[in-house]
């Protein structure tokens, strides 16, 4: 290989490119064809860049802007908004803890719920508890956004052992002339939301990830829309760091045993 350190010194450039995304023109091609030739290691490097690049930037279905915002709240939103686009009918919306008197912590709270889930919601049972799951991790490029989940009971689907593409039993309804097969939908029809798990009733991203904080959410849902919250117990997992109310309940246990001493 002829130059190899000036043919580093290329291929390094390029990478350099391809890191920050930025996508060489025709312009580049020539000037490393010109420079190392057509059997060139950094012409070659160009070829896969300009076949790979293109493909790569537009692979995922959800935009991002060219420079992610520095907000973690915009954070925040684009990550919701991204793992609630199964639904379009999913509303997304910014809330403050703040409005609960009893919250603890101050922060804000991106929540998203749709219409069908709030029906969902409706019909779980009173003794059934709601759990809430997490942290979940989603990824917009090199940064992280935790977020959580409401899950309640699935509802139990009907068995129909019938193979709808059966065709040796045709049986045709009465009153409808000419037409063949069965007239009846399940009594029960699965959602997007309604997963081997459990039923997805909302999703949720805070600003501290506490406990506190996913308190303040369920109680904020009950405030907009989900009366029912009121009637249904809700349990956390484990995984939900319990740091900022663990810290606040040790200063409270210090000061009483302070005052006690007194």
């Amino acid at each position: 290989m002829h130059y190899p350190k000036q043919q580093q010194c290329a291929v390094d450039l390029l990478e350099q490119m391809e890191d920050n995304g930025v996508i060489p023109d025709s312009e580049v091609e020539q000037m490393l064809l010109n420079i190392f030739g057509r059997r060139g290691i950094p012409l070659r490097k160009f070829w896969r860049m300009l076949y790979w690049m293109p493909k790569f930037k537009n692979l995922s279905p959800w935009y991002l802007p060219s420079e992610l915002p520095n907000d973690t709240l915009e954070l925040a939103k684009l990550a919701i908004q991204r793992i609630t686009s199964v639904d379009p009918g999913t509303a997304v919306d910014v809330w403050q803890t703040e409005e609960i008197e009893a919250s603890l912590d101050k922060t804000w709270i991106v929540s998203a719920q749709s219409e069908i889930q709030k029906v969902l919601l409706e019909e779980q049972p009173p003794e059934e508890p709601l759990v809430i799951k997490g942290p979940f991790d989603v990824y917009l490029r090199d940064q992280v956004v935790t977020y959580f989940t409401l899950l309640g009971k699935t509802r139990q689907e009907v068995e129909d052992d019938k193979d709808p593409d059966d065709v040796s039993n045709i049986e045709k309804p009465p009153g409808i002339p000419g037409y063949l097969g069965s007239t009846k939908l399940p009594s029960v029809k699965c959602t997007v939301h309604e997963q081997d798990d459990g039923t997805i009733v909302a999703v949720c991203a805070t600003g501290t990830s506490s406990r506190d904080s996913l308190l303040s959410w369920i109680r904020l849902l009950e405030k907009n829309g989900n009366q029912v919250l009121s009637k249904i117990p809700v349990i956390f997992t484990l995984t939900a760091p319990p740091s900022d109310i663990a810290t606040q309940e040790t200063q409270i246990a210090t000061d009483e045993k302070s005052s006690v001493n007194q």
